[in-house]
């Protein structure tokens, strides 16, 4: 079944978003399609680091909290939920943390209990999973009755964008993520781990905040924050996804996740469009991303000469020592435990890096950046 993506202008997370937040809604059939009188909802937005809204990496909780208001409106009974990046504890005291520095304390300052600090976590079998058996999920999340995505428009150096599949990775406890990509150091391997909790986790609506996305080398503190304006809703994420790829200029080929769907015949890449389709020029990816396959030279060499250097060529993980704090962040978030502490900063085996960015990712300094490391 072709899923309708609704996108529509809002300029500001103040005077403009709660009319876009309806508009969506309406284009999809409102809000009570998806949320009856006494449902439990678990809004899970993205909350990846210890970061202001103004660096345009979380899910601004002024998003976060219109979305919640209308959930009270029809009824339901919403909570705010999410396990942060690989390189946080998943305990009571970093989500307490995590609520106050992404904003979300003092937005939701007259609802407090609503910020969930239940760390418990279920295990869940996998039917016809495409990489996994079973995944540990946050047990609050699976005891919802309804769940709604609230995903970030960011780029992401590992898979190019983070959009609204790779948002439900959050549904794994904290630093257990950094086990998946020890298991599966293949993109495409990772990419079938990020479907299989997608579709394990099944959201059943997706609310992108694109007001201010990220662009460059996401999805944390070396990217750039973008004003483009625009929110996006679908109940499915896949569909969402691929609009996001139609925005910025992308085919469905060049993601990882969304080629591995598509050959795997989850999603046949058709979706609708309707509401207000902005033309976003020039978006700008990671540095990781090596461009498509045309005829001018740049791409030839992106397409046949780079893979057979890549191993010399590729961007790896790049301590700025003057930005290190030595806070160990980027320590506990390496799969493959190849990243110690000097007494000046942090340091990187690069002999054993299998290029999985999460340090990059992780690093509240912004003191990991991505370049290209001649061994």
């Amino acid at each position: 079944m072709t899923e309708l993506v609704s996108i529509r202008k809002a300029i500001d997370y103040e005077d403009s978003l709660p009319e876009a937040i309806d508009n969506v809604l309406r284009d999809l059939g409102g809000i009570e399609r998806f949320v009856k009188k006494g449902d439990i909802v678990a809004l899970k937005p993205n909350l990846l680091v210890f970061s202001s809204p103004s660096k345009a990496i979380v899910t601004n909780p002024h998003f976060t909290f219109e979305v919640f208001k209308k959930v009270l409106e029809a009824g339901g009974k919403p909570f705010v939920i999410d396990s942060p990046g690989s390189g946080i504890p998943f305990t009571k005291r970093s989500l307490n943390s995590l609520y106050r520095l992404t904003g979300y304390s003092e937005v939701f300052k007259d609802y407090p209990d609503c910020l969930n600090l239940d760390t418990s976590k279920k295990m869940v079998d996998i039917e016809n999973g495409l990489i996994l058996k079973s995944v540990n999920i946050l047990k609050p999340l699976l005891d919802a009755d309804v769940i709604i995505n609230l995903p970030k428009m960011k780029t992401h150096s590992l898979t190019f964008i983070s959009g609204a599949v790779k948002n439900m990775y959050g549904s794994v406890p904290g630093m257990e993520k950094t086990r998946y990509h020890s298991r599966f150091k293949d993109v495409h391997d990772f990419s079938r781990a990020l479907l299989d909790v997608s579709n394990v986790t099944k959201p059943n609506l997706t609310l992108m905040d694109g007001i201010l996305s990220l662009e460059g080398d996401g999805p944390a503190m070396r990217g750039v924050p973008r004003k483009t304006e625009i929110i996006l809703g679908s109940k499915d994420p896949l569909s969402m996804d691929f609009a996001i790829c139609k925005l910025i200029g992308l085919e469905y080929k060049e993601i990882p996740y969304l080629k591995v769907a598509i050959d795997n015949n989850i999603s046949d890449g058709t979706y609708n469009l309707k509401g207000d389709i902005p033309s976003i020029d020039n978006f700008v990816l990671p540095r990781t991303y090596h461009g498509k396959l045309s005829l001018d030279p740049v791409s030839l060499y992106n397409y046949f000469v780079f893979p057979i250097f890549s191993n010399f060529l590729i961007e790896k993980p790049k301590v700025i020592k003057q930005k290190c704090i030595r806070c160990g962040i980027c320590v506990r978030s390496c799969p493959e435990k190849i990243i110690t502490m000097d007494k000046i900063s942090a340091k990187i085996d690069y002999s054993k890096c299998i290029k999985c960015y999460c340090c990059h990712e992780q690093c509240p300094e912004g003191a990991i950046d991505l370049k290209r490391i001649i061994l």
